[in-house]
């Protein structure tokens, strides 16, 4: 629940913004004056401050200066958001405030129930998506600098973290920094706002790219969508609106990186899969002999795996395979990989290392095997190893030929060993 603070001299908005706050389920005070808003303020944890432009005793815009003031010193106030309500607008008033911090600046007969909702559920947000979000890099390209900064408070007042921001697009372009949400104004100096699209977008073709602009219509609008931006925000903006946007857009992202996901990886272990363990294979070959570096492979398989689920049935025998899977995992580097190869046979990529160092690891996988527990205490599990350096110029047949025989030589040597 969120606490919201509400200034403004007319009593009968006050209760009409108290009504609404109510309905969204967060909890509000309502004060007529600067004085009051200030005590309020040093004495009470505020989320969210809500003002008129006029005040009994001064203007909102004394109210916010005061309100930086404090920003300055206290933590307690620190980044409070704030939302001028008023009757009066104008461009200039717009900039005014916007210069001064606010969040946004809305019109008294325009204000509606769900406006606040977007706002609350913003601020409130902690589920996964919103957590996943704020990690994310964000470049904000723009010539206005009163826009860089109105969009940087934004951001920050939502949790984003790492918020970059360029007035020419050359300075974004040549940095060679890499970000995952690009906001970009349309009109810019040097370049057009669809070349940038369209270059962004074929050097990073995974990146969220939002367009903002002040022009309106179908053929601007489709010539953006067409140099491959994501999505489209018409200035003025506010702030839900924008975060809105960017969290419908970060949506899209995640599920298509499940899906993705889902594409290469085993349904049960949680492996890769094999299409996927063996495109990276003939990858990690390739950049071996390209950079002569050694590289290693290893092919597992459980020992005795028919007895498992003859004996204990293939729910059991799916336990097994998960753990082994796990305990596999568990012995090797962020760079290794390991692919489950078919049925209870697994694979594991070993780059940079040669015969001896992955014959070490596999004795590591081995051990780590034979130490897993189940609740059934007649149930002990063992696996067998092939192991094989790449040689000069050898193509991937023959390197996983060579870890299958002497996966075959550990089976009739006597099991539970690597060879």
């Amino acid at each position: 629940m969120l606490k919201i603070l509400h200034v403004d001299r007319s009593e009968m908005f006050r209760k009409i913004i108290k009504e609404m706050v109510y309905r969204c389920g967060h909890s509000i005070e309502s004060v007529a004056t600067q004085a009051e808003a200030l005590e309020k303020i040093a004495t009470t944890p505020i989320d969210l401050l809500i003002t008129s432009l006029e005040l009994d005793d001064g203007n909102a815009e004394e109210l916010i200066q005061s309100v930086s003031v404090r920003n300055e010193s206290s933590s307690a106030t620190k980044d409070l958001p704030i939302i001028v309500l008023t009757s009066t607008d104008s461009l200039e008033l717009r900039e005014k405030f916007f210069a001064l911090g606010v969040v946004d600046y809305m019109l008294k007969g325009e204000v509606t129930e769900a406006q606040f909702r977007r706002y609350f559920d913003a601020l409130a947000a902690a589920d996964e998506l919103s957590t996943f979000m704020r990690g994310l890099r964000v470049a904000v390209l723009d010539d206005s600098q009163m826009i860089l900064k109105i969009v940087h408070r934004i951001l920050s007042l939502n949790g984003f973290q790492s918020i970059h921001l360029f007035a020419d697009p050359l300075t974004l372009i040549n940095s060679g920094e890499l970000f995952d949400i690009y906001i970009l104004d349309m009109v810019l100096p040097n370049m057009s706002g669809e070349q940038v699209v369209t270059r962004l977008r074929r050097e990073q073709p995974q990146s969220i790219i939002i367009s903002v602009s002040r022009f309106t219509g179908e053929k601007p609008l489709s010539h953006i969508l067409l140099a491959g931006a994501d999505d489209y925000i018409h200035k003025p903006f506010d702030a839900a609106g924008l975060i809105t946007r960017i969290k419908i857009n970060v949506r899209s992202f995640l599920y298509r990186r499940r899906l993705e996901a889902l594409a290469i990886t085993d349904g049960l272990t949680g492996l890769y899969n094999h299409r996927y363990s063996f495109e990276r294979l003939q990858q990690e070959i390739e950049k071996a002999h390209r950079y002569r570096r050694p590289f290693s492979f290893l092919i597992f398989d459980i020992d005795n795996f028919k007895r498992v689920n003859d004996t204990w049935g293939h729910m059991k025998g799916d336990e097994v395979l998960v753990l082994v899977s796990q305990a596999i995992k568990g012995c090797l580097r962020s760079v290794d990989l390991v692919g489950r190869y078919g049925g209870e046979e697994f694979m594991v990529l070993l780059p940079e290392i040669d015969l001896e160092a992955a014959k070490t690891v596999a004795e590591k996988i081995l051990q780590a095997v034979r130490n897993l527990r189940f609740s059934e205490a007649s149930l002990r599990v063992t696996i067998s190893g092939g192991a094989v350096q790449l040689q000069a110029g050898e193509d991937l047949e023959s390197l996983v030929h060579r870890a299958d025989v002497n996966l075959y030589r550990a089976k009739a040597d006597g099991k539970d060993r690597v060879l």
